[in-house]
């Protein structure tokens, strides 16, 4: 039986706007026994073999050259019973609102056979890879936009949909959005269960269950990625700390080292 993760992705590199991992390869003995979900829209491009993708309950199936579009909080995970291998496209849910095409509140199709999309979407693989292109941002953007544009102009299921599933999905994701927003402040887990309008027993069950995270991890968690951004920017790791919602130095340092995997000191910039 397959369990269930939530992944954030908040910070994106080099100034792009969305991440890119070429040449992922699974197969029957090791691909993740855990499906995941998360707001950001997903595109995933088979290169080769063949699998299929769990959307929610739906299973679709995925071979070379398919492109499976994942929705906003759609809980999904990637299989095979031989091998297959595809490039993963993670977008920027900010820089998305930005341009007017907000991809939680907006439903596309899920599986993708236009060629001038798939074209935009080889364009951008290409492009990605040539390092030495001084226009390289640029391109990618440019590309990035045009593929957001024909997914807004041509294939937008509904407007204004909720993908919740049930009142528990409800409840965690509101449970996020709550971390997210007060993680600077003491949290408690009754405060917690009362925003969610669930008892807190229940409320920490199915958090477990729908992220792989207790709620106490996530709150460490995103409050060490939220350090890591401060002390990046310059702030000392102190006031990185008490942002953040530390009020002691020794526990703050070991739980960044628990989380982050090294000392805080080593996010430092040198000047």
């Amino acid at each position: 039986m397959l369990g269930t993760r939530y992944e954030e992705y908040s910070q994106y590199y080099n100034n792009l706007p969305f991440r890119l991992t070429p040449d992922i390869e699974i197969t029957s003995s090791s691909y993740s026994h855990e499906a995941n979900w998360h707001e950001n829209l997903e595109l995933q491009l088979c290169t080769a073999g063949q699998g299929s993708v769990m959307l929610d309950e739906k299973s679709i199936p995925f071979c070379k050259n398919d492109i499976i579009l994942i929705n906003s909080n759609v809980i999904h995970h990637t299989n095979t019973t031989g091998i297959i291998r595809y490039t993963c496209l993670i977008i920027d849910t900010q820089f998305c609102k930005s341009i007017g095409i907000d991809p939680i509140t907006l439903q596309f199709c899920t599986k993708h056979t236009s060629i001038s999309f798939f074209n935009s979407f080889k364009a951008l693989i290409v492009t990605y890879k040539n390092t030495e292109d001084v226009c390289r941002i640029a391109k990618l953007t440019e590309i990035l936009i045009k593929m957001l544009i024909e997914l807004r102009e041509n294939y937008t299921l509904s407007e204004n949909v909720c993908t919740v599933k049930n009142r528990t999905f409800d409840a965690v994701k509101c449970t996020i959005k709550f971390i997210r927003t007060n993680y600077e402040r003491k949290i408690s887990l009754d405060e917690v269960a009362k925003n969610a309008f669930m008892d807190k027993y229940t409320l920490s069950r199915e958090f477990k269950k729908l992220t792989g995270q207790t709620i106490v991890q996530y709150i460490n968690s995103y409050r060490c990625k939220k350090a890591t951004e401060y002390i990046v920017s310059g702030c000392s790791i102190s006031e990185s700390a008490r942002l953040c919602g530390f009020t002691n130095m020794s526990f703050f340092t070991k739980i960044f080292k628990l989380y982050m995997g090294k000392m805080p000191s080593k996010y430092k910039t040198k000047k």
